[in-house]
C-alpha cells in the first residue's frame, strides 16, 4: 500500500474529479499558433498545484488544455488566459499579417499614385500640401510649381 501511495506521489496529483475545458483558437498559419504559443507559455499558472495548463498547436489551430480543482478557478485562469491571448493577437496582427494578404511593392504603389494624381487632374507631379495656412490642414490643395 505504501508503495502505492509513493509510485501515485512520484507521479503527481490526482487530477480525477477536477474541472477540465479546452480551448482551440484557429490562426492564419501554422507559424503564427507557434509564436503564440511560445509568448503565451512564458506566463506560468499562479495556482499551479490547482490549476493545469497545457499548450499544443495543431497545424494553424492553438489548443490550450485546462484543468483545476474548481469551477471558479476554471473561469478565472480561462479569462486570464483569454486577455493574455488577446494582447497577443493584437500584437501579431500587427507585426505578422495575414499571409493571405496581398504585399504591395514600391513600384505598384508608385504607379497608384500617378494614377490618383491623374484621376485627381493633377501633374505627373503630383499634388503637394504646403503648410502656409494654404495646404495642410486648411483643406486647400496646392498644385507643386514648376
Amino acid at each position: 500500500m505504501q508503495n502505492e501511495n509513493q509510485t501515485q506521489a512520484q507521479a503527481g496529483p490526482s487530477r480525477e474529479g477536477w474541472h477540465k475545458t479546452t480551448i482551440r483558437i484557429p490562426f492564419y498559419t501554422s507559424q503564427h499558433a507557434q509564436i503564440a504559443k511560445q509568448a503565451l507559455e512564458v506566463d506560468k499558472e499562479q495556482n499551479g498545484s490547482f490549476v493545469h495548463r497545457e499548450l499544443l498547436t495543431e497545424g494553424d489551430i492553438l489548443i490550450a488544455n485546462y484543468e483545476t480543482t474548481t469551477v471558479r478557478l476554471l473561469r478565472l485562469s480561462t479569462n486570464s488566459f483569454l486577455s493574455s491571448l488577446d494582447l497577443v493577437i493584437r500584437t501579431m496582427t500587427s507585426f505578422a499579417s495575414d499571409p493571405n494578404d496581398k504585399f504591395i511593392s514600391d513600384e505598384e504603389l508608385e504607379k497608384n499614385k500617378e494614377e490618383a494624381n491623374q484621376s485627381a487632374g493633377g501633374s505627373k507631379e503630383g499634388i503637394e500640401l504646403k503648410g502656409d495656412g494654404r495646404g495642410a490642414g486648411s483643406g486647400e490643395e496646392v498644385k507643386s510649381e514648376s
